[in-house]
């Protein structure tokens, strides 16, 4: 009589909820990424020695006097940095030739002498950028001291030099502070590097070549806070505010272009990184695992149970729909909703408030009635819940091993390390549910050696 009964029984013909899904509301949230770019003051004085060689001045008639003066750079200049303030002593070596006149007897006597001599003149560059990434600099002159007092031997006595040699000096000392000036200017050209890593940082970029995990990065607006010296390091705290997606599967495209924003100070140093980023757990995967607890299970209600023998989800007006197919008592195909929210005390995607589709609650009052007193979904919706825990780990450690050393370009590398991630809010998006995550961490553009 049961195999007669099982046999005459009609399967359940139940249309299927209308698969939908509402915009989602987990757009990324801007991000603030402190950079850090680091200037070997040592090497940009590598580089002003090498561009000024030689001889500096050579001047002639100076001050409507018959004086020629020459001077040479005598040794290396050397730097020291004090926030945006390069302090500079310049050795130099001065030659002067001037005339000799004296009248007696009513003759006039006089020849062309020489002297050597060598001075350190001390400079002070103030350094700054304008609103198109240009480095401004202004250099003054703050004093110079003998290294070896220019004399000249006449008839057997010394004469000091000094007020000519002097005034020399203060012909060539525009020119000179020019010639620093111009040589910052074409050393330190900041705009071809932070351009080049505006620019790069927009590529979208592979993070595990495992999960085929990308992410896709859209900067909004760059600051950079005032300049900060460490021994011989120059130090430009930048904060850049971008938006940050992450995608499994094909590479994302590329956005339109953003334009790099005009330069702009601010008086407060970046933030800790802060990261707000959407990553996608798919149905296929919660569905998979779902199965694996649920397939060939049977829940019994008194003498009536069923048996799940398929499982898969959907979305439907922001809700997630289950599909599960069912032998039993009842044969057919069954739908029921429930909200999908995340547990933070499990680390967990669960389901709540469950409830079967209205148009399967329908057809169950005539078949199965005892379904709708809701004793068999509050067992099934346990075997729903999703750990994520495992993901979150994964994305910090995928984003920590790229985080590493990532060379953005030669000389520009990507550092760091995330401590804290946390989820934010979830939506439901086609195939998958979108997970808002936020990550706290320390991170820095290291601008290691520009090319000068």
């Amino acid at each position: 009589m049961a195999l007669m009964f099982t046999s005459c029984k009609t399967a359940l013909q139940i249309e299927k909820p209308k698969e939908s899904y509402l915009p989602s509301n987990l757009s990324p949230a801007l991000s603030e990424l402190p950079l850090q770019v680091e200037l070997d003051v040592k090497k940009l004085e590598a580089s002003i020695n090498k561009k000024m060689n030689g001889l500096i001045f050579d001047g002639s008639n100076l001050s409507n006097k018959d004086l020629s003066v020459k001077v040479w750079k005598a040794q290396d200049f050397t730097f020291t940095i004090n926030n945006n303030v390069i302090e500079y002593r310049v050795p130099l070596k001065v030659w002067s030739r001037f005339a000799w006149k004296i009248e007696k007897f009513g003759y006039v006597v006089g020849d062309q002498y020489e002297a050597n001599g060598s001075i350190a003149l001390t400079y002070k560059t103030t350094i700054s950028f304008d609103k198109n990434w240009k480095l401004i600099s202004k250099t003054t002159g703050s004093g110079y001291e003998w290294i070896e007092t220019p004399k000249l031997s006449v008839v057997g006595v010394n004469v000091p030099v000094t007020p000519i040699a002097s005034l020399a000096l203060s012909q060539c000392d525009k020119l000179i502070s020019a010639q620093i000036d111009k040589s910052l200017a074409e050393s330190i050209d900041m705009k071809k590097y932070v351009l080049q890593a505006w620019n790069e940082t927009q590529k979208p970029r592979q993070v595990s070549a495992e999960n085929n995990v990308w992410i896709r990065i859209t900067p909004k607006d760059i600051y950079v806070s005032p300049f900060t010296s460490t021994g011989t390091k120059l130090n430009l705290a930048v904060a850049l505010y971008a938006q940050i997606e992450s995608f499994m599967g094909a590479q994302p495209a590329e956005n339109t272009p953003v334009e790099l924003p005009p330069f702009k100070y601010v008086n407060k140093p970046a933030q800790q990184f802060n990261l707000n980023i959407g990553a996608d757990v798919t149905f296929d995967k919660i569905s998979e695992m779902a199965k694996k607890e649920l397939l060939n299970k049977t829940f019994s209600e008194g003498k009536n149970s069923i048996t799940i023998t398929d499982l898969s989800i959907f979305g439907s007006e922001g809700k997630a729909v289950f599909v599960a197919d069912v032998i039993g008592s009842l044969k057919g195909r069954i739908y029921f909703t429930g909200n999908m929210v995340y547990n933070s005390e499990k680390l967990a995607v669960e389901i709540t408030e469950p409830a079967f589709d209205v148009k399967t609650s329908n057809a169950l009052v005539k078949s199965a009635g005892w379904l709708l007193h809701g004793m068999i979904l509050n067992k099934l919706t346990p075997y729903l819940t999703y750990p994520v825990k495992n993901n979150l780990e994964a994305m910090k450690t995928q984003v920590n091993q790229m985080l590493s050393n990532y060379i953005i370009m030669d000389g520009v590398t990507l550092q760091g390390k995330l401590n804290n991630l946390s989820v934010t809010n979830l939506s439901l998006v086609p195939g998958a549910v979108r997970i808002q995550a936020n990550v706290k961490g320390n991170v820095a553009l290291k601008v290691q050696e520009l090319k000068f």
